[in-house]
């Protein structure tokens, strides 16, 4: 427990350590809150891909265009040389899977690849917090291949009645070669069966709180390629962009390497708004903790955030130096940004067989 506390202060001082470092966030005019956009129609994949563009620290802020239609970008798409590079979201065709009246936002605080200030297990999905008997959607159209409780060992999660009761779907989208699985656990109800074919908004069952969760949300993962607990991807890459003030919102994407190119793990990020279409309130992440939390296929970042609208930000990631970027994020897009960072040095443990010091006996005065 003393270990926690000790990370969640020195977390905490990292955290305010950034905040003093970026500038003031700005503060425009609140506008209604965005709404689901619905499903992106996704272009037949073309052989070529024209060079992503090139955003620069300087870059002036967007201007309100109409957000533009989300194509598929080739298996192996051009790689970015710069800093900072802007994609059409590859991915972004998933719908949000929750019903009518229920909140659609992704959990900030436990997001894919986040260990909750080393409190939990890294995360391999993302939390939408609704009451329970919320309605679950499917998120594109595919076949049912497991609706039950996973009462038994399986390839669903890394332990029985981890998830409770869950559904998996398997679909197959255009966006990539292979199949694509989507999770939906910890339900009260299930409402399809195996071998079920679904639509894109289906009902699936209800918000619950069964397997290992601690109040009523749907835990909701992404798993390319294979359906196992090590294949997921962060599906806010995956969900279709929300919609305000007439144009999509983006995402942010980043890579931070050690000077050895290294993938670092658990890194601190904080990215704020400067000069933004809608308000956004500071995001605090981390980069992915675990082993098996991986990126994107074709973008291979190691930290992520969706739901952001248009403008420009800055990016400050945490090492014995803090490194910041300044970034702008498109309609409908994913923006990139690689970091290149000292490390912090690992925290010390204590040595259980280390022979304990000496102290002197008090004596009174």
């Amino acid at each position: 427990m003393r270990a926690l506390q000790r990370r969640a202060a020195v977390a905490n001082f990292w955290a305010a350590l950034l905040l003093t470092l970026l500038s003031a966030a700005c503060t425009p005019t609140p506008s209604p809150l965005p709404t689901a956009a619905v499903a992106i129609a996704v272009a037949t994949r073309t052989p070529t891909l024209p060079p992503p563009v090139v955003a620069t620290a300087t870059a002036p802020p967007l201007t309100a265009t109409p957000a533009p239609t989300a194509t598929a970008l080739p298996p192996t798409p051009t790689p970015c040389a710069a800093v900072v590079c802007v994609y059409a979201a590859p991915h972004a065709v998933l719908l949000r899977p929750i019903g009518p009246g229920g909140s659609i936002y992704p959990d900030r605080t436990y997001p894919y690849g986040s260990t909750q200030g080393g409190l939990r297990e890294p995360h391999h999905g993302v939390e939408f917090f609704n009451p329970a008997g919320t309605v679950v959607l499917a998120a594109a159209a595919g076949r049912v291949v497991f609706a039950a409780a996973d009462s038994a060992p399986s390839v669903i999660g890394p332990q029985p009645d981890f998830y409770g009761n869950v559904v998996v779907i398997e679909h197959d989208l255009p966006v990539l070669d292979g199949p694509v699985y989507t999770v939906y656990a910890h339900l009260r109800r299930i409402d399809v069966v195996f071998d079920q074919v679904v639509a894109a908004g289906d009902r699936l069952g209800e918000v619950g709180q069964t397997g290992v969760a601690i109040g009523p949300h749907l835990h909701f993962e992404v798993r390319v390629g294979s359906n196992t607990y090590a294949a997921t991807r962060n599906p806010e890459l995956w969900l279709t962009p929300l919609h305000s003030r007439g144009q999509d919102w983006g995402a942010l994407a980043g890579i931070v390497v050690g000077p050895d190119g290294a993938r670092l793990r658990d890194v601190a990020v904080v990215v704020r708004g400067e000069q933004v279409s809608d308000p956004v309130a500071d995001k605090y992440l981390t980069t992915y903790s675990g082993l098996d939390n991986n990126g994107d296929d074709l973008l291979g970042e190691n930290f992520a955030i969706g739901d952001l609208p248009p403008g420009t930000y800055r990016v400050g990631v945490n090492g014995v130096r803090t490194d910041i970027q300044t970034v702008t994020v498109a309609p409908g897009a994913v923006t990139v940004v690689r970091f290149m960072i000292e490390p912090l040095p690992p925290t010390a443990t204590p040595d259980p067989n280390a022979t304990p010091t000496a102290t002197a006996t008090p004596t009174a005065p």
